[in-house]
């Protein structure tokens, strides 16, 4: 035969405040809200970026994170991280080329894009201008809802 025993549970006096914290916040265990406006979504385009700036001009790393931070407005500046493994990807597949420029007395990496990447850009562009028009319809479809919320 089981018995049933009755426990109670009491949090120390200091950890009140930390589960009503926890619980006020626990959709941030799902998604850090905080990042959508600090490049959450535009993270997959980090190829789409580099590529297309490269298209421009032939660059060293630092600036390549400079300007995707200026031509985001602000919003997202990517880290060394992400990027320099990634200029390594795209040179390994022959998207970019690269060499070492020490004339200015700091050696600096400089990348520059092929004949291969300048198609695959182009590629690309025609593959991701239609999925952005339907991420951008969703994400309208979302701010409705949420502003009609807020009025009701």
């Amino acid at each position: 035969m089981l018995r049933e025993r009755a426990v109670e549970f009491k949090p120390a006096p200091d950890s009140w405040m930390r589960m009503k914290t926890k619980k006020e916040k626990v959709y941030e265990q799902l998604i850090d809200v905080s990042k959508l406006s600090r490049g959450l979504l535009l993270k997959g385009l980090l190829p789409y970026y580099v590529l297309g700036l490269l298209t421009q001009e032939k660059m060293y790393g630092k600036l390549i994170l400079d300007r995707i931070h200026e031509v985001t407005g602000g919003n997202w500046k990517p880290s060394p991280g992400s990027i320099y493994p990634l200029l390594k990807r795209l040179a390994h597949l022959g998207l970019v080329s690269e060499y070492i420029d020490d004339s200015g007395g700091h050696p600096k990496r400089i990348y520059e894009l092929t004949d291969a990447g300048r198609e695959a850009y182009r590629d690309m562009r025609e593959d991701i201008r239609p999925r952005l028009k339907r991420t951008i319809e969703l994400l309208t479809l979302h701010l409705e809802e949420l502003e009609k919320d807020c009025r009701e």
